[in-house]
């Protein structure tokens, strides 16, 4: 277990690997590649055959072994949101050689190959369909992931995020990307004592996500760090949300200009990377480097308009969380098992198993 004192050692250290986008915009090949044929017929060929056998997206299933071009791909992936940028985007999925089902199954594989799934949602979502639904963003029970308004800066509550561009927007849906590691080092130089508040716990609403014997909020610090290993929970609409519950602590008025100097950073011209994500973009995220938001978009709700679709992925990579990012993880451990969002009732019993050791 990690002690508070040793979580908060290091905050008045910078932090190795911060970007601006300004920076990293021009330097498109050290985030953006190409899908190449060889990895696409590997991927379509075991999904066409998945489809036909009728399957569907399945936690237990094991990790491809017959598959070279793609386990190449995986394995670059994976250095470039552990020891790069920690963002990737993967142009060239196939997603107008296939129908809908196997695009999921071909993006299913690849995410076997890179981590293990975890469920998105209370009905257990495998694979999440990020398109507007007409959810009201400003409802502490509904998702932003299913409206059309801009969501602003945060993290989800995974490892690794990867959203497969399908139909792109009418207008609008910008996607944005900013380092969390360089918000940490500004701080540092410009609002110290500020930055120290951000490594103190701050209240989250879990937002009728929680199990059944479970606190309706929880703790957890903006920033952690636990020897080399640095992770980021920024979700300011769920630390503001919080105080709806009576039990919940007070946000402070330290805390709330905290917050404030975290925001006015993300808001700084070139701190972020914008891009728009085309049709047959694959976007993968370090969720605990990278803080990510979207413009609002227009377009149909009738099936035909913008449509991405999400997996979230525990890590073999991924580094060792403080003890309070247990409510939400259910398990701290570097490269384990965790996170997602369960169905009422349920507790994998793989949570806090080695990644490693799952899917073989």
């Amino acid at each position: 277990m990690a002690s508070s004192t040793v979580r908060n050692s290091a905050r008045s250290t910078a932090v190795t690997g911060g970007w601006t986008g300004s920076s990293l915009a021009g330097r498109e090949p050290a985030w953006r590649i190409p899908l190449r044929q060889p990895a696409v017929e590997e991927l379509l060929v075991r999904a066409r055959a998945s489809a036909a056998d009728g399957a569907v997206p399945d936690l237990a299933a094991p990790a491809p072994r017959d598959l070279p071009h793609v386990a190449e791909l995986a394995a670059e992936l994976r250095r470039r949101l552990t020891g790069g940028p920690g963002c990737v985007v993967l142009t060239g999925f196939p997603v107008d050689a296939a129908d809908e089902q196997t695009i999921e199954l071909a993006l299913w594989t690849l995410g076997l190959m890179l981590g293990r799934p975890v469920t998105q949602s209370r009905k257990g979502d495998l694979i999440g369909r990020v398109e507007d639904r007409g959810a009201d963003i400003g409802s502490p029970v509904q998702r932003g992931y299913e409206s059309s308004a801009e969501l602003p800066f945060h993290v989800d509550r995974t490892d690794v995020i990867g959203l497969l561009c399908v139909r792109p927007s009418a207008a609008g849906g910008l996607s944005r990307l900013v380092s969390s590691k360089q918000v940490h080092d500004t701080l540092l130089a410009e609002a110290p004592e500020l930055l120290a508040e951000l490594y103190r716990p701050f209240p989250h609403d879990r937002r009728g996500e929680q199990q059944p014997d479970e606190l309706p909020w929880c703790e957890i610090p903006v920033f952690s760090r636990i020897g080399a290993s640095f992770a980021t929970r920024y979700v300011r609409r769920f630390i503001e949300g919080s105080q709806r519950h009576d039990k919940a602590p007070r946000l402070t008025d330290r805390q709330r200009a905290a917050l404030d100097a975290v925001d006015e950073m993300l808001r700084r011209p070139g701190v972020s990377l914008d891009m728009e994500l085309r049709r047959g973009d694959l976007q993968l995220i370090n969720n605990f480097h990278i803080l990510h938001a979207r413009t609002a978009f227009t377009g149909p709700q009738n099936g035909a308009g913008r449509l991405l679709l999400r997996l979230w992925l525990a890590y073999a990579d991924s580094p060792e969380l403080p003890e309070s990012y247990r409510a939400l993880y259910g398990a701290t451990g570097a490269g384990t098992y965790r996170g997602g969002v369960w169905p009422a009732g349920v507790r994998p019993a793989t949570i806090g198993v080695p990644v490693a050791e799952l899917g073989r």
